[in-house]
């Protein structure tokens, strides 16, 4: 017992932190602080996320592609953390996804610096907690290139644009996720997208929406204006029915991660749901109407080239480009974003994040981070 204390207690800290803010901050600020859409610029960043992967221990695979719609070569890096099951139909697997690369000459601290730092402290909070506990399911950590020149692509195109975009995750979908459970009969059990988790406006009207939002998702465009169409909040984007198991691990690992936050009234993150009915979609013009919902790397779990396999799979962002100063000024997503605001935000979603994985791949670190957590809230609901 004493041993495990003396690993876990720098990680999970007197109150159960388990994401680092300096580590987050120092990734931030070192190497996803600059542009990455040149081929030059990429390189650079990858050599830096290899590195980071690699002083964990972790093998990095570089997944070399073309995308469809260009000549442009893409590299995405993969990081496997095997479990006990790994190639086999026991496994269960547990993918942890965002894209590196940026739009040309925007530094992306934002998008998807943060996505990427997430990734990475994900990975090195799970690699603290493989030396002392069992996990039973692998977790694939993949980064993917190419969105942002293949949505620089698709800004003129027609409706079917949303299944030509995305090169790098769908790359990874059809050439090595697909062929990898089909080999070996495995599942999967949840796949995160992470996709903007920075930017936190708690000003009132610093959120806009798509055009349509209301009528979509009535709900949400409920709780938004009851919060003042603050920019306060993460956004989850599900399918109805097939990703329900994903988003309530989520929604249970967020409720733990602010459990400690019930009396600051200052900082008061908060999760809005949107739910797509894609079981009635019937034409290529229901997606479309869908697009906007749809425009990102997630997609490419949602469409893929085996119509008898799920991939439930969430999209976690913090809206991007609807929220605050980034709705008009794309290159104040710079150092300007590392705001004590928006980095003890940034925090809490990573810890989410972390505490999903753990949730999903079944690492027994769960039994720890629960225990700490009935130890601080007693009173709370078991299981909420």
């Amino acid at each position: 017992m004493s041993v495990r204390i003396v690993v876990l207690w720098p990680v999970l800290g007197i109150w159960a932190q388990i994401a680092s803010i300096d580590r987050l901050h120092d990734d931030l600020s070192r190497f996803l602080s600059i542009p990455r859409f040149t081929p030059s610029e990429k390189s650079q960043t990858r050599i830096a996320v290899r590195q980071t992967f690699e002083r964990l221990g972790l093998h990095v695979i570089s997944h070399t592609f073309s995308s469809e719609d260009t000549d442009e070569i893409g590299v995405n890096l993969l990081s496997i953390q095997e479990g006990p099951h790994y190639g086999t139909p026991n496994d269960k697997v547990v993918i942890v996804a965002a894209n590196y690369d940026t739009e040309e000459g925007v530094p992306g601290v934002d998008d998807n610096g943060s996505g990427v730092a997430a990734v990475l402290e994900t990975a090195r909070t799970l690699a603290t907690f493989d030396q002392v506990y069992r996990r039973l399911y692998t977790i694939i950590y993949a980064l993917f290139d190419l969105k942002h020149q293949d949505l620089s692509t698709c800004k003129k195109a027609n409706k079917f644009a949303i299944f030509n975009a995305f090169a790098g995750s769908h790359a990874f979908v059809e050439e090595v996720l697909l062929p990898y459970l089909t080999i070996s009969n495995a599942s999967v059990s949840g796949v995160l997208v992470l996709d903007g988790l920075l930017h936190f406006d708690a000003f009132p009207t610093s959120q806009s929406v798509p055009n349509g939002f209301d009528e979509m998702f009535p709900t949400a465009a409920r709780e938004l204006y009851e919060h003042g169409h603050m920019g306060d909040y993460i956004q989850l984007i599900g399918r109805e029915r097939k990703d329900d198991n994903v988003l309530q691990n989520f929604f249970d690992a967020f409720d733990r991660s602010t459990a400690r936050l019930t009396h600051d009234w200052s900082f008061r993150p908060w999760l809005l749901l949107l739910r797509l009915p894609m079981h009635t979609i019937t034409s290529v013009d229901d997606v479309h109407r869908m697009h906007s919902y749809l425009f990102a790397d997630h997609s490419s779990f949602f469409f893929h080239s085996n119509p008898h396999l799920d991939l439930p799979t969430i999209h976690i962002s913090d809206t991007l480009k609807f929220r605050g100063v980034r709705q008009y000024c794309p290159y104040c997503d710079s150092l300007f974003m590392l705001s004590e605001p928006n980095m003890r935000f940034l925090t809490v979603i990573v810890e989410t994040v972390i505490r999903t994985v753990v949730f999903l791949s079944e690492s027994e670190a769960r039994t720890v981070v629960d225990d700490l957590y009935r130890f601080q809230y007693p009173y709370k609901v078991e299981g909420r």
